[in-house]
């Protein structure tokens, strides 16, 4: 649990301290926060007095065990997360679809949906039109009190410009270049809108969810593309300019193919869903590769490399090849980034490895047994259990985070390098 001040300025900063502390372990006590915040009980109980009248969390009676843990003591007063309270919806927006998610401040998915895009190529103003109806329903369909809906989140593919109205260049996306695209969504939905690079949007999403505190790992996020999310002791890196984790424009080939970044042999150029489509198809020709099932068309390219996937695991060499080559590559970058920031854990996500997951946990597992610290601390690597919507949860759980505790992020960055757009939420 993070620790607090008994200094009288921040006091809505001990607030964040608190409540984050019944979040993510539901069922402690007022003397329980104490002990582990490192603020008064008369502090912490004011607290608490005032998240109650806010409606935030709920009080319920659970038995406290001794300090040896050795039977039940006298009853306590426990804390937890008033359900519906408070609420976020959280976008993702892909090549061939946007995902969206309803998440409640507990951390509960009260929702999810999707909804395909007619045409890769479609005019942002209609993308963004499907989004925001895309929203409405998630939030119809969850019954929510629109109300207790403190914003939507957006999670897109780098990079982005939070100098001014938050914009985006997403280079995956066919005609994103300099999309105002929190200004276009707030517009459409009339709530405030939060824009976050996609792989940290996945990070947050994993930090947000977890009961654990101090946690350093990078998240890994294979969609379109192949970014990356670095979260040290709990603190989000953003960077100067908020694209900080870029992981997928490391050159991995200086001869290799051009990137849509303006690079050769980008991590995502040689390595991306439809890096290891067209590696495939050079191999086996077109012809063999549409005879195997791929449609190598754009809007199919995770599809294609699902289907590539399942190929290799029913012995296709060159599937195989073609997969394990991009896992080492992946692999290869991520012990660099590893024994550059030091981290425990790596943890894996996106739509880019539905079928091809755990071929690039092994790979990874093995590249990190010779990180540098292996001799001080291992380096996990799991699969994230967040899937497809990684994004989502995470742009959600950024706007709970920054709708609840926004003096918390000023205390520890100087800088705020999320922007929510000022529009009024709907009530």
């Amino acid at each position: 649990m993070r620790r607090g001040t008994n200094l009288p300025w921040v006091g809505d900063y001990n607030q964040a301290v608190v409540l984050d502390g019944i979040r993510r372990h539901p069922g402690t006590s007022r003397t329980e926060l104490a002990a582990a915040t490192g603020l008064t009980l008369q502090t912490v109980s004011n607290i608490v007095r005032r998240l109650l009248e806010r409606g935030l969390v709920q009080e319920g009676v659970a038995l406290l065990r001794d300090g040896a843990g050795r039977g039940a003591g006298k009853p306590r007063t426990a804390l937890s997360v008033r359900p519906g309270a408070a609420l976020a919806v959280g976008v993702q927006f892909e090549r061939e679809h946007v995902d969206a998610v309803l998440l409640d401040l507990s951390g509960v998915v009260v929702g999810v949906d999707r909804e395909p895009l007619p045409d890769p190529l479609a005019p942002v103003e209609l993308v963004v039109a499907h989004a925001a109806g895309l929203v409405r329903r998630l939030v119809g369909a969850g019954g929510a009190d629109e109300g207790a809906v403190r914003g939507v989140g957006v999670a897109v593919p780098g990079p982005l410009d939070f100098t001014g109205p938050v914009r985006s260049s997403a280079i995956n996306l066919p005609g994103w270049r300099g999309v105002a695209i929190a200004d276009l969504l707030a517009a459409a939905t009339g709530l405030p809108v939060l824009v976050e690079n996609d792989a940290t949007a996945a990070a947050v999403g994993d930090l947000w969810r977890s009961p654990r505190t101090g946690r350093s790992f990078l998240y890994v996020h294979v969609g379109a593309g192949i970014g990356g999310g670095v979260v040290l002791r709990d603190e989000v890196l953003r960077g100067d300019s908020g694209n900080a984790g870029e992981i997928g424009h490391v050159v991995v080939d200086p001869a290799g193919p051009r990137c849509p970044c303006g690079s050769r042999g980008c991590l995502e150029a040689v390595a991306a869903p439809a890096a290891v489509v067209r590696r495939y198809v050079e191999r086996v020709g077109s012809r063999t590769a549409r005879a195997a099932g791929l449609r190598l068309a754009g809007r199919t390219v995770l599809d294609d490399h699902d289907l590539l996937g399942a190929r290799a695991g029913a012995g296709d060499r060159e599937a195989a090849r073609v997969l394990d080559a991009a896992a080492d590559d992946v692999a290869r970058v991520v012990l660099g980034v590893v024994n550059v920031l030091d981290v425990s854990e790596v943890v894996l996500g996106g739509a880019g490895l539905r079928r091809s997951g755990e071929r690039v946990r092994a790979a990874l597992a093995a590249r990190l047994g010779t990180a540098m610290t292996r001799e001080v601390h291992p380096v996990a690597v799991r699969l994230g259990e967040a899937g497809e919507q990684a994004g989502a949860l995470g742009a959600a759980g950024a706007v709970l985070h920054e709708a609840l505790s926004s003096t918390w992020a000023g205390v520890h960055a100087p800088v705020r390098q999320v922007v929510i757009s000022p529009v009024a939420p709907v009530h």
